[in-house]
């Protein structure tokens, strides 16, 4: 019984490593909330059953001149569900399901409504049903959430344009997905900066999904790794991602059984 007493904490420690990630500081991405495998009732879409839900949010964290950002490590090219593009300013993407400062903001123009999931309208976000693609409320924060402030000159920061494929800078192959922050002020932001969603039919891994963003701030360059879609997750058959309260409470109940294990035998 020793020996399975000591694999037992070995299940608990090697799932306390599958729960983190690492996360960079200044600028990185986490989940908004835990990906959810959509149904008749949940979808937007008919064409949304079946796919797992992914939310994103980019936070900035004293930080001023976020560049760009992209997503590695999967094929968003064949992956992705929810693709709908509009093109920006010569550039033509394949996603346009984000919500940024700009899109928060009352003084987002009309012609660049249909680059955002829904639009600040009367306090409230918009809903442009039939405006090449499905959008939908951003029910995950509230208007004024996100980082960022009306000006004349627009809104910083600014993810006007579509998320566009690039080439992946593991793989090398053009699948990974990217993002352009079309405003870069010297102001330093902290919280919420974008928040993005993703449907795919492969269930969630953890650590599949790299999180790349560039500042020009001394040429930085900001990594994190998340949970998203990946091989491992089937195609729509993973199950759903542990909350770290979930895990936590599991530890303790296997850490027990392994106390009251040795205490039966001793």
């Amino acid at each position: 019984m020793r020996s399975l007493s000591f694999r037992l904490f070995g299940a608990v420690v090697a799932v306390g490593l599958v729960a983190g990630s690492a996360q960079a500081s200044n600028i990185y991405m986490e989940l908004a909330t835990a990906p959810v495998q959509l149904d008749a009732v949940s979808a937007h879409d008919p064409s949304e059953v079946g796919a797992w839900e992914y939310v994103y949010d980019v936070i900035m964290d004293n930080e001023g001149q976020f560049d760009e950002f992209q997503l590695n490590d999967y094929d968003w090219d064949a992956g992705l569900v929810n693709r709908n593009s509009t093109g920006h300013s010569g550039t033509t993407g394949i996603h346009t399901q984000k919500w940024d400062g700009y899109s928060q903001s009352s003084g987002i123009k009309s012609w660049d409504n249909s680059n955002y999931g829904s639009y600040n309208s009367g306090g409230v976000w918009h809903d442009k049903d039939g405006a090449g693609g499905v959008y939908i409320p951003n029910t995950w924060h509230s208007i004024g959430d996100y980082q960022g402030t009306s000006s004349w000159a627009g809104v910083d920061p600014k993810f006007i344009t579509d998320g566009h494929l690039t080439t992946d800078t593991n793989s090398g192959t053009n699948t990974a997905l990217r993002y352009v922050n079309s405003v870069t002020t010297g102001t330093n932001y902290n919280g919420l900066v974008v928040t993005l969603r993703l449907l795919s039919l492969d269930g969630p891994v953890a650590d599949a999904v790299e999180f790349r963003a560039y500042s020009f701030n001394g040429a930085a360059v900001y990594t994190n790794s998340v949970t998203g879609p990946g091989s491992g997750g089937g195609g729509g058959g993973g199950g759903a991602v542990p909350e770290p309260s979930t895990l936590a409470m599991l530890g303790v109940a296997l850490l027990g059984l392994c106390g009251f294990i040795r205490r039966r035998n001793g």
